[in-house]
């Protein structure tokens, strides 16, 4: 016999997802904290013409990511799922599943090009130490 899931074991599990995704968020801007740091940190030694237009571009994508308007949608679904579990409003799982599935394709989307800026910086980063053969402390 195949269990079904019901309405608020599926709301539970949007639930954990979704705060899952909120925590994922707020590394997200300790990274990109960092990641500007690092850009700073070398801006002077990647401001030739090898490594200049590859950094602006850096940059713009880090900033594009960071305006992102994922925050409120993510806090809007998290307090929609709050207020069905305490039973103050009624369930509406068609726009709960429709939301989630946008936020699971905007929070892919966001780490997938996140990933992609994370990979250039740290290059440009390795091309400028080899370049000037910096040494890690």
């Amino acid at each position: 016999m195949q269990a079904t899931i019901t309405n608020p074991d599926r709301t539970l599990q949007y639930y954990v997802i979704a705060r899952k995704w909120l925590s994922d968020l707020e590394f997200f801007k300790i990274e990109t904290a960092y990641l500007h740091r690092l850009m700073d940190d070398y801006i002077v030694r990647l401001q030739d013409a090898e490594h200049i237009h590859r950094l602006i571009e850096v940059g713009k994508e880090l900033k594009k990511l960071e305006q992102m308007e994922i925050n409120n949608m993510l806090a809007n679904q998290i307090t929609q799922l709050e207020l069905m579990a305490e039973d103050v409003i009624p369930e509406d799982s068609e726009s709960l599943a429709a939301t989630q599935v946008q936020l699971e394709y905007f929070i892919t989307n966001l780490n997938h090009q996140f990933r992609k800026v994370k990979q250039e910086l740290f290059r440009l980063v390795l091309d400028v130490k080899h370049k000037y053969k910096i040494i890690a402390n």
